[in-house]
């Protein structure tokens, strides 16, 4: 059911009032029982004051046990009395003996003996009464008939009194209080419900026709209130309002009539469809201009009459993403003119809320210049990428050449160097030869003459032995460098490298038996023969040997093996020598080759830096290559290639 204003009003007041009036009745009840307690609690307990009193003033003034029953039984026969009870303490149970009726009967009774004094309110027989227990302490006049100590608690008075009549006027006090607050309340109600028909009900009345009349459109009404009051300034903003929205309904008139104008003048093909029915429901000039289709036309044809039929899906699914997210662009479409021309297009759509209805706006830019400009772009475009491939080829082949050209020139500059480098030592080592061989050739006659006419247990026997010593090592360093500088040719033939190996393992038995290397041989048995100089391969295999043993500083194994490899069109011997020593540093592989350069302590003869550098000249007039590296398991190996013997090249 539904309630009219004024209802609703005088039901609110209501409700406030009911709610405020329960609040204080409620406040009351409880403010008269707080009070109601105090009151009889108070009573008990002055009572127990005044009882306490006669029975102290009896007993100073001598009156026994007899006097004070007496005092007790005039007490119970007050009225509103119902109970005065004498209880006897632990130290008057001990003077006197027990009796049954003054002993304590309950915790109020026994609390009151610890000396805290007990009150409580009880509800007994359909009516309330106030009890209060008294403790009683020993005062030191006590003491003259008492065995106690002065503060102790020699016993208690309890009494209990009815609260009938407190109760009857308490009743009476609510009774009043709820008619006189029932008759405010009505009175209340239906003067609210007057007023509120007087000054609510007119005005709001007035406002209602007033929005019936702007709801049908007559935004000339006024409703006039004139009360003086806050309805009088709602009647007038109403006034003010009513005026506003004629004067907007004006300027939205005229807006309207400018947009109209701005659809129907836009370059753009405008267009709105219908979302349910896939069709258009108006379209404005430059739309009919574009398709050669009438307006009447437009709004009958269906959408693949429009769209070419390979773009028709990609247009059905950019037409649902529309309506999902309100707007969206479609940047490549096509539409079919009436024709049968194709007319690239670029549509713009947003989703459009008229009349509680949703509609799709759709905005198609002619793209055929565009098409055009781009398309002419596109072509100069690729006739210039064209000549920059083409240019850009030829620079490629130039920067080829140039790089092949740079790379020549640096290992002609390297052997250009290699050979400034091999002439300087040439020339050093044959100055060297002529002017330390003949001295050296002296020094060896003489030693030699000296040591056979001098007995070897002669002292400077030894020190012959050391001179004619270090003039062979010297001589041997300048044939090195001579072979170094200019390796010769000059005994090169067909040769088992297997036997070279071999050749040199014999001579350095001698060495090998002062120290505790092992030699373990791999040859291939059908090694071919090699094009080369038995001795130069001798002195390659035997400084590589060397260096194994320094390595290995006289102790380990050094594994030599022979095979045959493949490679670069042709066959190549291979010898592979592996020690198991620390292996070649990696920041000392590269330089390993380099004249002079050497791991070990220099001095003492041989230890120049020159067997490794005079091994790789070797191996390069054979014709072959030498590679050094560390083997897996460690140690390092050194791989000598040589190429295959083959008559018919030689």
């Amino acid at each position: 059911m539904r309630l009219r204003l004024t209802q609703r009003f005088n039901l609110y007041i209501g409700l406030i009032l009911l709610v405020g009036l329960s609040a204080v009745v409620y406040h009351d009840i409880e403010s008269n029982e707080r009070l109601f307690r105090e009151i009889g609690v108070s009573e008990a307990e002055r009572l127990s004051g005044a009882i306490f009193d006669q029975l102290y003033t009896s007993m100073r003034l001598g009156g026994g046990r007899q006097e004070n029953r007496a005092i007790v039984e005039r007490f119970r026969r007050v009225e509103g009395i119902e109970e005065v009870r004498i209880i006897h303490g632990a130290s008057l149970d001990k003077q006197f003996g027990m009796e049954p009726e003054e002993m304590p009967r309950d915790e109020l009774d026994r609390a009151a003996l610890t000396g805290k004094p007990m009150g409580v309110i009880t509800t007994e027989g359909g009516y309330r009464a106030s009890r209060f227990v008294r403790p009683v302490f020993i005062r030191e006049e006590c003491r003259k008939c008492h065995v106690a100590a002065v503060g102790e608690v020699n016993g208690a008075i309890s009494v209990r009194i009815s609260l009938k009549n407190y109760e009857a006027i308490m009743a009476e006090h609510t009774r009043s209080f709820l008619i006189w607050g029932g008759g405010i309340l009505a009175l209340t109600s239906l003067a609210v419900l007057m007023l509120v028909h007087k000054r609510l009900l007119h005005p709001l009345e007035s406002l209602k026709k007033g929005s019936e009349a702007l709801a049908g459109g007559d935004l000339d009404y006024r409703v006039g209130i004139l009360t003086g009051d806050e309805f009088e300034e709602l009647g007038h903003a109403f006034d003010t309002m009513a005026e506003s929205l004629s004067d907007a309904a004006k300027g939205l008139q005229e807006l309207n009539d400018r947009h109209s104008r701005l659809v129907e003048m836009a370059a753009d093909a405008i267009l709105l469809k219908d979302p349910e029915t896939k069709r258009f429901i108006e379209a404005n000039p430059a739309a009919t201009a574009l398709t050669g289709y009438s307006r009447e036309e437009l709004k009958s044809i269906r959408p693949e009459a429009i769209y070419p039929p390979d773009r028709l899906k990609e247009y059905t699914d950019a037409f649902k993403r529309w309506i999902v997210e309100g707007r969206g662009y479609l940047h490549d479409a096509s539409v079919i003119k009436k024709d049968g021309s194709i007319a690239p297009v670029e549509i713009a759509a947003s989703v459009l809320d008229l009349d509680g209805r949703k509609y799709i706006q759709e905005i198609w830019r002619d793209l055929s210049e565009r098409k055009w400009f781009e398309d002419t772009i596109k072509r100069h475009v690729e006739e210039l990428e064209h000549t920059v491939r083409e240019r850009t080829a030829k620079l490629d082949k130039s920067l080829g050449e140039l790089e092949v050209a740079y790379t020549k020139l640096k290992d002609s500059e390297q052997r250009l160097i290699q050979s400034a480098k091999l002439i300087s030592l040439g020339e050093m080592g044959a100055g060297i030869a002529h002017e330390l061989n003949s001295p050296l050739a002296g020094v060896l006659s003489i030693t030699e003459v000296l040591l056979k006419r001098m007995p070897e247990g002669d002292p400077n026997y030894y020190l012959l032995e050391k001179i004619k010593n270090a003039a062979v090592r010297s001589k041997y360093i300048i044939l090195d460098m001579l072979t170094y500088s200019r390796p010769s040719r000059e005994g090169f033939g067909p040769m088992f490298l297997n036997e070279s190996i071999r050749a040199t393992l014999t001579l350095f038995t001698s060495e090998i038996k002062t120290s505790s290397i092992e030699i373990i041989e791999d040859f291939d048995p059908e090694l071919p023969k090699v094009f080369g100089n038995k001795g130069q391969m001798m002195e390659v295999i035997l400084n590589i040997i060397k260096n194994a043993r320094d390595a290995m500083k006289g102790s380990g194994k050094i594994f030599i093996s022979t095979r045959v490899t493949a490679e670069g069109g042709g066959d190549l011997a291979v010898a592979e020598i592996r020690d198991t020593g620390p292996g070649i540093a990696q920041d000392v592989r590269d330089k390993i080759f380099d004249p002079f350069f050497t791991t070990k302590e220099k001095g003492g003869g041989m230890n120049i830096g020159l067997g490794l550098s005079i091994s790789q000249s070797i191996i390069k007039e054979h014709g072959g290559r030498i590679e050094a590296g560390n083997a897996e398991g460690g140690g390092a190996v050194f791989k000598v290639y040589v190429p295959l013997y083959r008559q018919e090249s030689q």
